[in-house]
């Protein structure tokens, strides 16, 4: 077969594939601190295996003095528990030794918008502006542009550092399973539902 031939035949797959890598990178923005921020903010879902993904990256995190505080946010209660996500990510970090005066629980938030909504008080209160947001990595985008949006011109600088959802989710192979079609709709939508992305250019 003829070389230009085979190239025109292979193109439209190559579009596919770099627009699939696109996305996930996309959607998995990362950009961890390089020195201690001030805290990190974890944010609640309704899901254990999420849960407590997140819960190990905020733990890692502040064991290797990157976030010396951590804000948990949730108030949606936990199903088989009297406790709310932040109560319940509380208690799991308090079990593998971090301080109890370094758990800062945000009780309220129902959804992404008000878990960067309901901690702003936290960072007032006190003088936090070096944030490492703490979310899946599918969500990673969203979850930055969320809380762009919520502290704008509030002088706060916002770091990435998510949570592997492996094997249900990889930015680079997330296209090779309906699953990972499904948790990728799943954001997509939202960005241009929340009307997120004009948020990529304003600070």
């Amino acid at each position: 077969m003829d070389a230009s031939l085979l190239l025109l035949l292979l193109l439209p797959i190559l579009v596919v594939v770099f627009t699939c890598l696109a996305v996930g990178w996309c959607l998995d923005l990362r950009q961890p601190p390089a020195t201690a921020a001030d805290v990190a903010l974890v944010f609640g879902c309704g899901e254990r295996w999420k849960a407590e993904a997140r819960l190990q990256t905020a733990l890692a995190l502040h064991q290797r003095g990157l976030a010396p505080h951590l804000i948990v946010s949730g108030g949606v209660p936990v199903p088989g528990t009297p406790h709310t996500e932040a109560e319940w990510f509380r208690a799991w970090l308090l079990e593998r030794g971090v301080a109890a005066d370094r758990i800062h629980l945000e009780n309220g938030a129902t959804n992404t918008a008000e878990n960067a909504a309901f901690s702003w008080p936290l960072l007032e209160q006190h003088g936090w502006r070096r944030v490492v947001l703490v979310m899946s990595d599918f969500e990673g985008l969203r979850a930055h542009l969320t809380t762009r949006r919520a502290w704008l011109g509030k002088g706060v600088t916002l770091y990435n550092c998510h949570a592997s959802s492996g094997p249900r989710w990889h930015r680079s192979t997330w296209w090779l399973s309906r699953q990972g079609w499904r948790m990728t709709a799943h954001t997509v939508t939202r960005l241009f539902r929340y009307r997120l992305l004009p948020y990529l250019w304003r600070r």
